[in-house]
């Protein structure tokens, strides 16, 4: 599925010094890489573990029966934590399934029209009508939350921020800006 390396756990030297319950099992909690969003949670074994480092699937433990979780599911990074025995794995949405629950979902059906358009989406109207259809909906978008914001209707905020965040993703998508340097913009500003 992917071409890069196998991935390393980060926060552990060997494999084997993961904790695993009296079943020989570790909770694995799949969450979006970018945003942290928990999508679900598995139980591994150290084979389906060492599966899920060389594959970069998620695979877990049913039945004593190693199991593919979701083929379209590309793993991105793995940590362990040892203060409440668990790994963490981070996930990118590459399925309809998950797609659109996160904003790094959104972003990648906005990013999915821009590559294979579909004559009756929105989103692919919006991409082919440039910037300037583009930039005038976000302005637009920009002072309806003003006005939503000022008539204290908690709602029409909530409607209209996505909006916004909506054709701001779409204009992201247009200029091919990466979600993750958003992210990577928003975690400097942290500091």
């Amino acid at each position: 599925m992917s071409s890069s390396k196998p991935l390393e756990l980060s926060l552990l030297s060997p494999i084997d010094t993961i904790r695993y319950n009296e079943k020989g099992l570790i909770l694995a909690v799949i969450q979006d890489c970018l945003e942290g969003t928990v999508f679900t949670w598995v139980w591994m074994n150290p084979a389906a573990l060492e599966k899920t480092l060389s594959s970069q699937q998620v695979w877990s433990c049913q039945d004593a029966e190693i199991v593919l979780w979701n083929a379209e599911i590309l793993v991105k990074e793995i940590r362990y934590s040892d203060e409440n025995p668990m790994v963490i794995i981070g996930v990118e949405e590459q399925h309809q399934e998950l797609s659109g629950n996160t904003l790094s979902g959104l972003f990648n059906i906005i990013c999915d029209r821009r590559d294979y358009p579909q004559l009756e989406s929105y989103t692919c109207k919006l991409l082919a009508g440039g910037d300037n259809k583009i930039l005038k909906k976000i302005g637009e978008e920009s002072a309806e939350v003003v006005m939503a914001c000022k008539d204290k209707d908690k709602d029409a905020i909530a409607g209209e921020v996505a909006d916004l965040f909506y054709h701001t993703l779409v204009a992201l998508a247009y200029h091919d800006v990466d979600l993750r340097e958003v992210y990577q913009k928003l975690e400097e500003r942290r500091k």
